[in-house]
């Protein structure tokens, strides 16, 4: 009964933070912008998509930086998973071209240790020195595999030679993922929170990226390597998630050491989705309970952006929260994760969820004021910490907007099917 009373509570809290829009108007998807991002570069003879990182007020021209480069591969394969997702239900020539580009380009910056390079210099020179561009174990490396994969789910008879040419670059970069994470490792303490050692210097965010791209690679090469992997990162998750309904974080799972911010918290989503794959409950279910109570929390909240969990005296209390910048990439995850919620369960709480978190897109937010464009297709770059929004539009931004709004799309156009009994 308690729990039954808790559950209306936060179905309220939903939808009581901000001023919200008619929830049942859908969003229109405009790739517009997306598009006026997007460039094609010839370097030698291959022919590579690319996306502009940065794209500034109030004209909207692209902006490159001399220290990194112009385009990266994380928003490359940020793009790539937008367009593949979008071709399987609507394709098209326009999407095939560009998903031929960009997977030239994501090939092109592999490097020879089977890791990925991120950055791309004008003229097409790659970026091998700057520390978010260095060929190793990091976020760029696991967005390329994601994106890969992607492609390779497509049923899509005219991109089987391009797939093909991809699956030895997955091949490659999936044995150095495999000694990574040891199910079996050492907890280690930051102000009394236990964390895996293994996550606590990779990060519980970045495990999520790779689980979600190895769940794909799973479903087209289902070796009993790959499974186990997936389990193992998915068990690793299950012991940096903390609290319960009534104590604080309420479910979440800590980003990296005894840190929670909203950037990149994929991990329900990760659980979620490579949960349905294997059909494994455990995952299933820890992860639905972060969106069934954290997520209204955060909301009520004003949206968080970053805490501190400490536990003192044997409780765990949120140090230091943080509510700004908020941006499109701290909305996304959640999104998603609500509507593989939604996706399982066939529950109408999870697709509510979905809808009023992308409410924020529309203004429903500590700005009062849309973030994304649908005239357009441009979402702003963040909402800063006096409330004024930051009007640049890059690529990290207008792409996360769109892979959310995508999301909900299909969950109302799919009305719970495939719920589990």
């Amino acid at each position: 009964m308690k729990k039954t009373l808790f559950i209306g509570i936060l179905s309220v809290l939903l939808t009581s933070c901000f001023p919200t829009r008619n929830i049942t108007t859908p969003f229109r998807l405009n790739t517009a912008h997306l598009d006026h991002l997007y460039e094609e570069v010839q370097v030698g003879d291959r022919r590579l998509g690319a996306v502009w990182i940065y794209c500034e007020a109030p004209d909207y021209r692209h902006v490159g930086d001399e220290d990194e480069g112009f385009t990266c591969v994380d928003d490359v394969a940020r793009a790539l998973v937008w367009y593949c997702r979008q071709y399987a239900s609507k394709p098209g020539a326009d999407g095939l071209k560009k998903i031929r580009g960009l997977t030239e380009f994501l090939l092109y910056m592999q490097a020879e240790n089977g890791y990925f390079y991120n950055f791309l210099l004008p003229g097409g020179e790659i970026n091998k020195t700057h520390r978010n561009s260095e060929a190793v174990a990091s976020w760029w490396s696991w967005r390329a595999f994601w994106a890969l994969s992607e492609l390779n789910l497509l049923k899509a008879p005219e991109l089987k030679e391009l797939q093909q040419k991809s699956r030895p670059a997955m091949d490659v970069l999936f044995a150095k993922m495999k000694p990574i994470c040891d199910e079996d490792t050492q907890l280690v303490y930051f102000e009394g929170i236990a964390v895996p050692q293994c996550l606590a210097e990779l990060g519980a965010d970045q495990a999520a990226v790779m689980m979600v791209g190895l769940a794909n690679y799973y479903q087209f090469n289902p070796i009993e390597d790959a499974r186990v992997l997936l389990v193992s990162l998915g068990s690793q998750l299950l012991r940096v998630q903390y609290g319960n309904e009534k104590t604080p974080p309420y479910y979440a799972f800590l980003s990296w050491q005894n840190y929670w911010h909203a950037w990149g918290n994929s991990q329900a989503y990760a659980l979620l989705y490579a949960g349905r794959i294997l059909d494994y409950d455990p995952f299933i279910e820890a992860a639905l309970d972060e969106v069934r109570y954290f997520y209204p929390y955060c909301i009520e909240k004003g949206y968080l952006h970053e805490f501190r969990l400490v536990s003192e005296a044997q409780q765990m209390e949120i140090k230091d929260p943080k509510h700004f910048t908020q941006i499109a990439y701290d909305i996304s995850p959640m999104i998603l994760a609500a509507v593989e919620a939604y996706r399982i369960t066939g529950d109408k709480f999870y697709a509510q969820t979905a809808e009023r978190l992308a409410t924020w897109f529309s203004g429903s937010n500590p700005a009062g004021q849309a973030m994304y464009d649908p005239a357009t297709g441009r979402t702003f770059d963040g909402i800063n910490r006096d409330s004024t929004v930051n009007r640049n539009s890059g690529a990290e931004s207008t792409i996360e907007a769109l892979l959310s709004l995508q999301a909900v799309e299909r969950a109302r156009g799919r009305g719970g099917e495939g719920a589990r009994e």
